[in-house]
C-alpha cells in the first residue's frame, strides 16, 4: 500500500483534484493523509470540505486528516478581539464567502472536524502533525505547538522519529534533521530513503501562487510530486498580525484580547 500525504490546501480545490490525479491516487488501494488547513484564504473552502466529508464517508479506513490551525480557529470560535481580527486577516472572509454561495454555514461542521480531524496521525515508521513537534511521544506535545506554532520547526531542534508537517509555507519541501542548522531542500521526482529522524515540511504555499505538494511513501522510501497553483492570495499575516498584537497590547484594549498566535 502506498501512503500519499498532502500539504496545506487552503481552499484550492482544483489543485487538490489535479494533484490526486497526477499521483494516480486509488482510494481503495492507497492511504491518503491530509495535513490540515483545508479551509480559509482560497476561494473553494466549501468544495474542499464537502469533498473531504464525502471521501471520508466512503473510505473511513484509508483516508485521514490532521487538524490545522485554521480548523482550530473555527472550533474555538474565540470571542477574544485579537483572535477574531487575526482570523479575518488570515482568510476567514474567503471561507464565509465560499459557504454563503451554497447557503451554508461553516459552524455547522465543527462536530465533524472534532470527530474526523485529530491533532496527529501515527504510523510505525512515521508520524504527521500540522505545525511542529518537540517530543517524540506525541501526547507530550501541546496542542498549540502541534497545530499553531510557526517558529519551532525552523529552529531544527527535533531529532525524534520522522514527522511530516505542513503549516509553514516554504519555497520547496524541506528536511530538518534536528541539528539546529538550516533545513535542506528536497528534490521532486526522485525516490529516496525516508529519513528515520527529524521533520519534513511539505507546505509549499499553494494558495500563495506557488504549488501543492504530495509526498508518496512506499517501502521506506519517499517520492515528491506537485502541481502548480492557479490561485495567488496575498499573505497578509506578516503585514498585519504584528500590528494587531501591538494594538491589543495597549492597556485600554488588553482586557478584550487573548494573545492568540494562530496564523
Amino acid at each position: 500500500m502506498r501512503t500519499i500525504i498532502i500539504g496545506d490546501v487552503h481552499g484550492c480545490y482544483d489543485e487538490l483534484i489535479a494533484l490526486l490525479q497526477k499521483v494516480r491516487y486509488r482510494a481503495k488501494k492507497d492511504r491518503l493523509i491530509m495535513l490540515g488547513d483545508l479551509m480559509d484564504r482560497g476561494p473553494y473552502s466549501y468544495e474542499v470540505l464537502q469533498w473531504a466529508i464525502r471521501h471520508k464517508k466512503k473510505n473511513p479506513d484509508t483516508f485521514f486528516m490532521i487538524r490545522g490551525n485554521h480548523e482550530q480557529m473555527l472550533v474555538e470560535q474565540s470571542k477574544a478581539l485579537d483572535t477574531r481580527m487575526i482570523w479575518r486577516v488570515v482568510g476567514k472572509t474567503a471561507t464565509l464567502r465560499s459557504f454563503a454561495k451554497h447557503k451554508d454555514r461553516m459552524e455547522r461542521y465543527i462536530p465533524w472536524i472534532l470527530t474526523n480531524m485529530p491533532l496527529y496521525f501515527k504510523d510505525e515508521d512515521y508520524r504527521c502533525v500540522h505545525a511542529a513537534v518537540e517530543y517524540e511521544d506525541l501526547d507530550q506535545n501541546s496542542m498549540e505547538l502541534m497545530v499553531k506554532d510557526h517558529s519551532y520547526s525552523k529552529k531544527n531542534l527535533y531529532a525524534g522519529k520522522i514527522t511530516i508537517i505542513g503549516h509553514t509555507p516554504l519555497d520547496e519541501p524541506t528536511y530538518y534533521d534536528g541539528g539546529g542548522q538550516s533545513g535542506i531542500f528536497l528534490p521532486y521526482h526522485e525516490w529516496n530513503p525516508l529519513p528515520s529522524n527529524g521533520a519534513i515540511c511539505i507546505d509549499t504555499g499553494c494558495v500563495f501562487g506557488d504549488k501543492l505538494t504530495a509526498m508518496i511513501l512506499k517501502d521506506s522510501q519517499y517520492y515528491l510530486e506537485y502541481v502548480d497553483s492557479d490561485i495567488e492570495v496575498e499573505n497578509k499575516a506578516h503585514r498585519y498580525v504584528g500590528l494587531i498584537k501591538k494594538f491589543c497590547s495597549l492597556p485600554v484594549i488588553r482586557r478584550f484580547c487573548s494573545g492568540s498566535n494562530a496564523r
